[in-house]
């Protein structure tokens, strides 16, 4: 199990943004995992985990594709998601 770089996050958050999903609804942790994963957790937040078993250049191409694919909060509709100030 690997440590992200910060470019390799950096590269990541790139790609979400160029999909259109807000920031805060994106959960990258720091370590990778064998096949690493995409999942939309039930508040609707995407947690991607990066592979540690692939080069990350083409990790990076498959996620590309595997978002393009999913259902995944956009920009607007993440506004509804966060919370802003006391609850």
């Amino acid at each position: 199990m690997a440590a992200l770089r910060p470019e390799q996050i950096l590269k990541i958050l790139e790609l979400t943004d160029s999909s259109n999903m807000h920031r805060e609804t994106i959960l990258i942790p720091l370590s990778t995992e064998d096949e690493g994963s995409v999942t939309i957790l039930a508040d609707r937040r995407v947690r991607i985990v990066v592979s540690s078993n692939r080069p990350f250049g083409d990790w990076l191409t498959e996620l590309r594709a595997l978002l393009a694919k999913m259902n995944l909060p956009t920009t607007h509709e993440a506004n509804s998601l966060i919370r802003v100030g006391p609850t």
